[in-house]
């Protein structure tokens, strides 16, 4: 029995190595020039300064402004707008009120020197057409009169995801 055992353990050894040395078909395929290249995230504005200007703003007034942002890069892009104060008197900054709008919808409404529009997602190459209605109080008093504040404008891209 033991002999039998021996006998069929080293037959199947010696069947599994004769498979083993023998040849196969193959083939092979080159597919060469494979570039993969990062995504980049890249906003312009139009108009590049001074968007928010306003010569005489009256109390009880609202004047607007467009801003024009575009997606100037290849991957879809989340734009929020901040502004800061950099000269100027900070009561009449702290007074004005801003309400941004794009497409109807409204992205922030409230005190200027707190403005955070929420998040616009652009396309690549999409724009987005902001309304800046800029306005000051009616029952702000005199003491606010030819008073001026110079402000920056951020607008922030980041990759949507």
């Amino acid at each position: 029995m033991f002999k039998k055992l021996l006998a069929t353990g080293a037959g199947a050894l010696l069947a599994l190595s004769i498979g083993a040395a023998g040849a196969y078909f193959t083939a092979q395929v080159q597919v060469p020039e494979n570039v993969i290249k990062a995504g980049e995230v890249a906003i312009s504005t139009e108009p590049t300064s001074a968007a928010l200007s306003v010569d005489s703003l009256a109390p009880g007034t609202v004047t607007v402004r467009p801003l024009s942002v575009k997606n100037a890069g290849n991957l879809s892009t989340d734009v929020v707008i901040t502004a800061s104060k950099k000269a100027g008197i900070t009561d009449l900054y702290n007074a004005l009120t801003c309400r941004v709008t794009c497409g109807g919808a409204e992205l922030a409404n409230g005190p200027l020197s707190t403005m955070k529009t929420t998040p616009l997602r652009l396309a690549p190459g999409a724009e987005g057409d902001f309304r800046f209605e800029i306005g000051l109080p009616a029952d702000i008093g005199n003491d606010l009169a030819g008073d001026y504040s110079k402000i920056s404008l951020y607008i922030d891209g980041e990759q949507a995801h």
